[in-house]
């Protein structure tokens, strides 16, 4: 991954309107079984952190972080002291005296159910902040690549209280860069993201542009308020970046839209989409300007 698209990320911030309604989410994962077979002689406090995969999340990996470390329960089989030696840094950069980033990769995770997940790379930085960051991806089934962090926290040093991230379906289509439109905008960016809330906001996991063939373009049909009859306008998501954004700068509100709510629906080819989707509809408030 380019390092510098990955700053470039976090400094946008881009995906935090898509987190929102995360927040105040309730999953299933988040019941979960927290308990592990065996665990390792850790060095310092361990951070958990744990990942389902598959529809159900039927699949449980341990992540356990020990200083600059990090045990992965790699066969999932709730045993993290039979999957080899913990994984130690890779490209250990040091940027000046305060900024900082490396990487724990893996080549795959590979559950006793045959399954095969692969290109693990668990990124840790800091660039000068108060707290270290972290990012994931994992291609999930070896197709369907995925990412988490960047944004809040996925670790806890008590188990029990563990984040779960659920790489996997169902996934939520998400606006990303607003939480709302704004009567006048013009020339601005439409932006779209799915996601699966996980067990918290730390915890959410996002698809990956690349999981979706170039062909496959979202598209967008809004019914915008009115004074008069409802205005109903589509609009094609052509462009992709930011590892999970779709969208598309020709965008802007039609003339004699009203302050109220745009009802939105995401439109996909019938095959377009690699897992199911919890819905198609959103809802996005329009705002006078100020």
């Amino acid at each position: 991954m380019n390092r510098l698209l990955f700053a470039m990320v976090t400094a946008l911030g881009c995906a935090l309107p898509c987190l929102e309604q995360a927040r105040a989410a309730t999953n299933a994962v988040s019941q979960v079984d927290h308990s592990i077979g065996k665990e390792p002689a850790y060095q310092s406090t361990p951070k958990y952190s744990l990942i389902t995969l598959g529809t159900n999340g039927e699949v449980k990996v341990w992540m356990v972080e020990d200083g600059r470390r990090l045990f992965v329960d790699k066969n999932a089989n709730g045993d993290l002291t039979d999957d080899g030696p913990p994984i130690e840094p890779s490209n250990d950069r040091h940027l000046d005296a305060t900024r900082w980033d490396f990487d724990y990769l893996l080549e795959a995770i590979t559950p006793t159910n045959g399954s095969r997940h692969t290109s693990f790379d668990l990124r840790r930085w800091n660039y000068n902040d108060k707290e270290d960051e972290y990012g994931l991806s994992l291609s999930v089934d070896d197709k369907m690549p995925m990412y988490a962090g960047w944004f809040g926290t996925f670790w806890s040093t008590n188990r029990e209280q563990a984040p779960v991230i659920h790489l996997g379906g169902p996934f939520t289509p998400k606006i990303l860069r607003r939480d709302a439109f704004t009567i006048g905008e013009a020339h601005q960016r439409l932006s779209l993201c799915f996601v699966n809330p996980g067990s918290g906001p730390g915890a959410v996991s996002r698809l990956s542009i690349d999981a979706l063939p170039r062909f496959v373009v979202p598209v967008l049909n809004i019914e915008w308020p009115t004074a008069g009859k409802p205005l109903r306008v589509s609009y094609d998501l052509t462009q992709r970046c930011c590892y999970w954004e779709f969208y598309t700068t020709e965008f802007e509100l039609p003339k004699g839209v009203v302050p109220g709510q745009a009802k939105l629906t995401v439109q996909l080819p019938p095959s377009g989409m690699p897992i199911e989707l919890t819905t198609t509809e959103l809802t996005v408030p329009v705002v006078a300007a100020h």
